[in-house]
């Protein structure tokens, strides 16, 4: 949507038209930032009200044709983006919800990451009581790491300034992003489904190389769709070929491997397989491409 008015302008604007259309939502948006081939800016899709116990702020990022930013775990090669909050008095941050994640390519290496526009969300608690009329501004330094043949660094100021109102409203613009990253949010599986899935463990036939296999439950036919494990932290290699076959289990069921290789860089004492499965044609019965798992290892 294009800006008319400057933003403080564009306050005195809001403030003095509400009275005379009270069903009006008037929700902002932040400074438009931009560094290089990214862009960036804080947006909301719903006004704060009085009453207001949590508040959500989406991080908007654009990145031209070819570049990426990173995911909360990049996997071997990237920084994740980050904020570091300057904060209205009474409102604590708890938290940054990633969209989830892409495979990427720096330069000959596959990584976890981000391209196109994405939508992140920060999360607030309110602590105090607000009152109608007042500002709410939230401002942060952010910093990331953009990457396609080469890479760039970046940090820059974030803010936005929010009106406390006393009617309810939303942006048309925005608040479909947000209810598409929920949408596509991560998910628990089935318990049924997590009880008939493994993490084991292997080493090559010369036993240089470590393993770790995800076998999960799969009986549907047909053309497999494709499926990617997006590991938390570095347990396992970001840049490998992950290939699904279908194998059979103690007991005749019909199952899925996939083999990953292990990183050089993880914690060997790490217990358990934590990450996100991704299948292409999307979990059944859901909206989200991206299972949960944990399973100790085997």
């Amino acid at each position: 949507m294009r800006e008319i008015f400057p933003l403080n302008t564009r306050f005195l604007f809001i403030f003095y038209f509400s009275g005379f259309f009270p069903s009006v939502g008037f929700c902002l948006t932040g400074n438009l930032v931009s560094s290089g081939p990214v862009s960036m800016r804080f947006v909301v899709e719903e006004n704060i009200l009085p009453t207001a116990k949590t508040i959500e702020i989406g991080w908007w990022i654009k990145r031209k044709k070819g570049w990426h930013t990173y995911w909360e775990s990049p996997g071997d090669v990237g920084v994740p983006p980050s904020l570091n909050w300057n904060l209205p008095e009474g409102i604590k941050s708890t938290g940054l919800l990633f969209s989830p994640p892409q495979l990427v390519k720096m330069f000959q290496v596959f990584a976890h990451g981000h391209r196109d526009e994405t939508l992140f969300i920060c999360t607030f608690k309110v602590n105090r009581s607000l009152k109608a009329g007042e500002v709410l501004t939230f401002a942060a330094k952010s910093s990331w790491l953009a990457c396609y043949k080469t890479c760039l660094p970046s940090f820059l100021d974030l803010e936005i300034s929010i009106p406390v109102q006393t009617k309810t409203g939303t942006d048309p613009k925005w608040k479909p992003w947000f209810e598409e990253f929920r949408k596509s949010q991560p998910i628990d599986p089935p318990r049924e489904w997590v009880s008939n899935a493994k993490a084991i463990v292997s080493k090559s036939s010369e036993d240089d190389k470590e393993f770790v296999t995800l076998q999960i439950p799969y009986s549907d036919t047909g053309k497999l769709p494709a499926f990617r494990f997006f590991t938390h932290g570095r347990f396992v290699l970001s840049n490998i070929f992950q290939i699904p076959q279908r194998v059979q289990v103690t007991g005749g069921k019909d199952s899925l491997s996939i083999p990953m290789e292990l990183s050089y860089w993880r914690d060997p004492k790490q217990k358990n397989l934590h990450g996100l499965l991704y299948r292409s044609d999307g979990w059944p019965g859901t909206t989200s491409k991206f299972y949960k798992v944990s399973l100790p290892i085997e």
